[in-house]
């Protein structure tokens, strides 16, 4: 009984995600798609598939309002957790809002060092976006993009990725790395946030964190 109220709520908030659609998330989102995001799917796209590199989105929804993302994403000692293979992170200058930041990163065995520095900014409360200083990539860009949805504390969370590095890589390793990384990180993120839905998704979200999360609490 318990199992066909879920099913009966689920379906209640797909029919009405359905009426506000157009005005309250992203308009290439499917039905199914909104379906798999209520069940706390992170939905996973290659883009720029011409352009030299890799590029992916990943969306996800959050179950809180887009400070409480915000209060996660950019901050050195929650990278350190979501971002895998992340070694150095500064902020060299600036606040929450506009920022450059350092990072050096190794996320696996088969791929190489990445020491860069890159600019990044965002509106209170709404998107966010960054671009390549300098470092040992030729191109990265970055967005994040937040949709609240049917209320005040839920809100659809869609991070882009487009990057390339000036160290000769293959282009299909670079997409696999994305491609395996950053459904994990989102959820991480959605842990981090206290945003999963209740106590036993956030526990499942906080498993894909990559870092070290005991900390946290100290």
């Amino acid at each position: 009984m318990r199992a066909l109220l879920h099913t009966l709520v689920l379906l209640t908030l797909v029919m009405i995600a359905g009426m506000q659609l157009s005005a309250a998330a992203p308009s290439d989102l499917s039905d199914d798609d909104m379906t798999r995001l209520m069940h706390g799917e992170i939905l996973l796209q290659t883009i720029h598939a011409d352009k030299p590199g890799g590029a992916a989105r990943v969306t996800a929804l959050f179950h809180s309002n887009a400070d409480a993302v915000w209060d996660i994403i950019g901050y050195c000692k929650y990278e350190f957790i979501y971002m895998r293979g992340l070694k150095e992170c500064e902020m060299l200058e600036g606040d929450q809002f506009q920022m450059t930041m350092h990072h050096r990163l190794r996320n696996s065995w088969y791929t190489p060092t990445l020491d860069f520095t890159f600019e990044a900014s965002r509106e209170p409360g709404g998107n966010g976006q960054a671009h390549l200083v300098g470092g040992d990539l030729k191109v990265l860009e970055g967005r994040w993009k937040l949709f609240p949805f049917m209320d005040d504390n839920n809100v659809i969370v869609v991070h882009e990725i487009r990057i390339q590095p000036s160290i000769p890589a293959p282009k299909w390793l670079v997409r696999r790395s994305l491609r395996k990384d950053l459904p994990g990180m989102l959820a991480c993120i959605r842990g981090l946030a206290g945003a999963s839905g209740d106590t036993g998704s956030i526990k499942d979200d906080l498993k894909n964190c990559p870092g070290d999360i005991s900390g946290l609490s100290k």
